[in-house]
C-alpha cells in the first residue's frame, strides 16, 4: 500500500499542478481525495488479481487461459471503478467537501477502462517476470542441491571404497604371517578390528591432523606385527598442526603404497613429515629403502582414490605427486589448502 500512496500523492500533485499550469486554482484536498482513493482501490484489487493471474498462468489449455485473462480484465475494471465510487462517496462527505457526484456510471465505467487496461498489463507483466525469476531461482537451487549430493554420494564412495581396498591388503598380509607368526597375525587382527571399527564410525569427510595420525599408528601397528623391526616410522609434524583439517583417511593409502610397493626391499625406513610450506599443508610419506624407478609404479586402488577425493573436496588447491629423490628414496607428496592450522 506504501507504493499505492506514493502514486496516488503524485498523480494528486500532478493534476494540481496542471489545473494551476491553465489558470485554474482547485482546491487541493478534493484532487488529493480522489486520486488516493483510485490508488488504494488499485491496491486492494492486486492481492486477488495477482493470485488470479498465476492460477491462470499453470492453465494448461492454451484457449482457455488466454480466455481466463481476456475475462478477468473487465472485471478488474468493474471492480476498481465501482470501488472509486463507493470510497469517494463516503469520504466526501466526512471530510466536509459535499456530496461526491461520480457522474454516469456506465460512461464513467468506459471512460475508466483504459486506465485500468494499462494497470492490468503491467501488473500482468510484472507477475510474469516475478515468478519467472522465482522459478529460474528455485531451478537454480535445485540444481546446485543435486549437485552438491551427488558430489557427496560420489565422495563418500570414493572413501567407503578404501575400506574394502585396505581390508583385501591386511588380510593377504595375515594370511602371510599365520602359520609362521601366529602371534603376529593375531595381533594384526585386533588392530584391523580397531581400525575398521574407527572408519565405519565416522560421518564426516575430514577430521583433524590428530585424528588422522591416531589413525595411522594402528595401521602401523598391523604392519609392525608383521615386519617386526624391519619396520621403521619416523614421524615429523611441524608444531601447530594438530587441529589441521585433512581428509579422512588420507595417509594409509600413502603409507601402504610406500610399503607394498618398495622394489622388493625387505626393510622398510619410512618417514611422515607434516609442516606448512608456501602457504599450503604439506604432507610427505617418504621410503628410504626403495629402489629408484621401482618404488611407487602403479598408482593402484589407493594412491588413485585419494587423488579423486582430493579433487572432489578441494578442487585445484590440492594434489599427489610422486617423486624420486636424489638420495635414492621415494616420496609421495600431498598438498592441502591451509585449514585450522595454528602455525603463522
Amino acid at each position: 500500500m506504501a507504493t499505492c500512496t506514493a502514486l496516488g500523492l503524485l498523480n494528486a500533485y500532478h493534476f494540481y499542478l496542471n489545473g494551476a499550469a491553465n489558470g485554474r486554482h482547485d482546491l487541493l484536498l478534493p484532487r488529493l481525495v480522489e486520486e488516493l482513493t483510485g490508488a488504494w482501490s488499485a491496491g486492494l484489487l492486486m492481492l486477488p488479481l495477482t493470485s488470479a493471474l498465476r492460477r491462470l498462468r499453470i492453465e494448461p489449455r492454451r484457449m482457455r487461459r488466454y480466455a481466463g485473462y481476456l475475462a478477468l480484465l473487465p472485471l478488474f475494471s468493474v471492480l476498481h471503478t465501482s470501488l472509486m465510487w463507493a470510497s469517494r462517496t463516503l469520504a466526501f462527505p466526512q471530510l466536509g467537501l459535499g456530496s461526491y457526484h461520480y457522474g454516469v456510471m456506465p460512461w464513467r465505467y468506459a471512460m475508466e477502462f483504459p486506465s485500468d487496461v494499462i494497470v492490468y498489463v503491467l501488473t500482468a507483466c510484472l507477475v510474469w517476470l516475478l515468478d519467472h525469476y522465482r522459478a529460474s531461482r528455485a531451478r537454480e537451487l535445485r540444481a546446485a542441491q543435486l549437485e552438491s549430493a551427488l558430489a557427496d554420494a560420489r565422495l563418500e564412495a570414493l572413501r567407503l571404497q578404501l575400506n574394502p581396498h585396505f581390508l583385501f591388503n591386511a588380510l593377504n598380509a595375515v594370511s602371510a604371517t599365520m602359520y609362521e607368526q601366529p602371534r603376529a597375525a593375531d595381533e594384526m587382527l585386533a588392530r584391523i578390528g580397531d581400525l575398521l571399527r574407527a572408519t565405519l564410525q565416522a560421518d564426516t569427510q575430514e577430521h583433524t591432523l590428530a585424528d588422522e595420525l591416531r589413525l595411522l599408528a594402528l595401521y602401523l601397528d598391523i604392519q609392525r606385527a608383521r615386519f617386526g623391526d624391519r619396520l621403521q616410522v619416523r614421524v615429523d609434524i611441524a608444531p601447530g598442526l594438530d587441529a589441521a583439517r585433512v581428509p579422512f583417511l588420507v595417509l594409509q593409502p600413502l603409507v601402504e603404497n610406500a610399503i607394498e610397493h618398495a622394489g622388493g626391499s625387505t626393510r622398510h625406513r619410512l618417514g611422515i613429515h607434516a609442516a606448512i610450506h608456501r602457504g599450503v599443508l604439506e604432507l610427505r610419506v617418504r621410503n628410504q629403502d626403495a629402489a629408484t624407478g621401482t618404488a611407487h609404479r602403479g598408482h593402484g586402488i589407493g594412491l588413485g582414490n585419494t587423488q579423486a577425493r582430493l579433487l572432489h573436496l578441494y578442487g585445484g588447491d590440492a594434489g599427489l605427486a610422486l617423486e624420486a629423490l636424489e638420495d635414492g628414496s621415494t616420496q609421495a607428496r600431498l598438498w592441502l589448502p591451509r585449514r585450522g592450522a595454528a602455525v603463522p
